[in-house]
């Protein structure tokens, strides 16, 4: 709610509006320099991410990549029991973009919201100890990055995020448009959220 009034009250003042949203974008997005590492991980679908992870597997970043996945649910369950098969949409697309099923790793992330597919990474990466370049949206870098410090495994090199080059979502004019604005103002009151249950 404090975010949202804070928007407001910027929107209305000419003078500063354009500033305080920018700096409400910065907030949300964040991304590391990138170096070669040993996977990439993608967690959110269709948003740019399987691109964005196909030029970095392309540009030899990582040789593997671990999918990060919803666990099936009732719906998906009751096609698998009737035999109707439908195709990975994920692993097509990457395929597509020629990426070897090879060289994919599909990991269960449970429901796959924030908490869950953070736990998945890191307890994947307790197992398979490695340096990984996570793949998030925009509007949720910086909080799903504050998620995976408070789990990943010690003495595991820390995660570098990197952001989708193409997904719409910029720091710089996201209140622009109808559907980044919603978006940003939802990840904006998540995030606040997420600092004052986590001040650290």
């Amino acid at each position: 709610m404090l975010v949202s009034t804070a928007l407001v009250a910027a929107a209305v003042v000419p003078s500063i509006r354009h500033a305080a949203l920018r700096a409400a974008g910065a907030t949300l997005v964040t991304a590391d320099r990138l170096e070669p590492s040993d996977v990439g991980v993608i967690t959110e679908f269709g948003e740019g991410s399987e691109l964005e992870a196909a030029d970095l597997y392309h540009e030899r970043y990582f040789s593997r990549l671990v999918v990060l996945e919803p666990s099936p649910t009732p719906v998906d369950r009751e096609y698998a029991r009737r035999g109707v098969y439908r195709d990975d949409v994920v692993v097509t697309t990457l395929r597509q973009l020629g990426v070897p099923e090879s060289a994919i790793v599909h990991v269960d992330a449970g429901e796959g919201g924030t908490t869950e597919s953070t736990q998945a990474l890191a307890e994947w990466m307790r197992v398979h100890p490695s340096r990984a370049i996570v793949v998030v949206i925009p509007s949720h870098a910086r909080r799903f990055r504050r998620a995976l410090a408070r789990v990943w495994p010690p003495g595991v090199a820390a995660p570098l995020v990197a952001v989708p080059r193409h997904n719409g979502f910029q720091a710089g004019d996201w209140w622009t448009s109808r559907r980044t604005l919603r978006e940003g103002i939802v990840e904006l009151q998540k995030l606040a959220l997420d600092y004052a249950q986590h001040p650290w």
